[in-house]
C-alpha cells in the first residue's frame, strides 16, 4: 500500500497553489521546462487531470476520438485550454483539485485500493498507486517545469518560498516511475538490460532498486542491491533526468561496467 503517497499530495498540492497564486501575467505566458507547453499550459494540464477524475467531460460533438496514447491525451486536453482564460483555469483547479485529493485518499481503502487500473500505454497498477502517479506529477511539474534553474519561474520571491520536499513525497515519486519502468517503452528498453542494473538515490527520496531482465522476457525492478553496476544519483535529479528533461551524464554516477548502465540510461524515457 502507499498511503504515505495521499499523504503527501496535499502538500505538494499546496506548494502548486502557493506558486500559481504569485505568477504575473508574463510568467503565465512563458515557456515551461516541459517542451510544448507554457506556464499556463502546465497548470491547465493539472486542472483538466482533476476534473476528468472527478467528473468526466463529454466529447465534443463531432470531435474525433480521443488518442489511445495517455500523453497525447493531455496534449488534447491541454489544447482545449489554449483559449480560456488565466481566470478560467485557476477556477477549475481550485474547483477540481481539491476533490481530486479527497479521491486519492479514499482510494487506499480496500477493496478499492487493489483494483487494477490500466492506463492506455502507460500500464497497469493497482488503484491505490495512481497517488504516487500523482505526487510525481505535481512534484516533477512545479519543481523541475515551473521553477528555476530548470523552469523559467524565480522562486526566490518570499511568497514563493517553499520547504525542501520530503522523504516520503520524493520516495512515493520515485516509487510510481520505477513501477512504471517495466511497463512504459516495451521491448526497446528490455534488450538495454543485458546485467542487473542498480540505481541508488541519495538526498531525500533515498532508496536502492534494482532492474533486472525477466527470464520469459520483460522488465522487473524491486528495491534492493543485487545489481551487477550500480548508478547513484540524487533522487529529484532523477525525476528530471528519468523523464529526458536533463542529460543524465550530468547527474549520475556509474559505479561499475560502464557497458552494463549506459545503454539503459541512454534510452530510459519514464512518463
Amino acid at each position: 500500500m502507499t498511503r504515505e503517497a495521499a499523504q503527501e499530495f496535499p502538500a505538494l498540492r499546496r506548494d502548486v497553489e502557493r506558486v500559481i497564486g504569485t505568477l504575473t501575467r508574463e510568467e503565465w505566458m512563458m515557456d515551461s521546462a516541459c517542451a510544448g507547453w507554457r506556464i499556463r499550459d502546465v497548470v491547465a494540464h493539472m486542472a483538466a487531470n482533476a476534473h476528468e477524475a472527478i467528473d468526466p467531460i463529454p466529447e465534443p460533438e463531432g470531435a474525433p476520438p480521443l488518442p489511445s496514447n495517455r500523453e497525447r491525451q493531455h496534449d488534447v486536453r491541454v489544447d482545449r485550454r489554449r483559449n480560456r482564460s488565466i481566470e478560467e483555469i485557476l477556477e477549475e483547479f481550485h474547483t477540481y483539485v481539491p476533490l481530486f485529493e479527497q479521491k486519492l485518499l479514499a482510494q487506499q481503502e480496500e477493496p478499492q485500493a487493489s483494483v487494477p487500473v490500466t492506463i492506455p500505454t502507460l500500464g497497469t497498477y493497482p488503484t491505490h498507486a495512481l497517488a504516487n502517479a500523482q505526487v510525481f506529477d505535481y512534484f516533477c511539474h512545479l519543481r523541475h517545469d515551473i521553477l528555476r534553474p530548470y523552469g523559467p519561474v524565480d522562486p526566490t520571491p518570499a511568497a514563493r518560498a517553499l520547504e525542501p520536499v520530503s522523504q516520503a513525497a520524493l520516495y512515493a515519486a520515485v516509487q510510481w516511475m520505477m513501477w512504471g519502468l517495466p511497463q512504459m517503452q516495451g521491448s526497446l528498453l528490455d534488450e538495454t538490460v543485458t546485467a542487473p542494473v542498480t540505481f541508488e538515490f541519495t538526498g531525500a527520496g533515498a532508496s536502492v532498486w534494482t532492474v533486472s531482465r525477466c527470464m520469459d522476457g520483460g522488465l522487473s525492478t524491486g528495491e534492493g542491491d543485487f545489481g551487477a553496476v550500480r548508478v547513484i544519483s540524487d533522487a529529484s535529479a532523477f525525476v528530471a533526468w528519468g523523464t529526458t528533461r536533463r542529460p543524465w551524464v550530468d547527474h549520475c554516477k556509474i559505479d561499475g561496467r560502464q557497458e552494463l548502465a549506459v545503454p539503459l540510461l541512454d534510452a530510459l524515457d519514464i512518463v
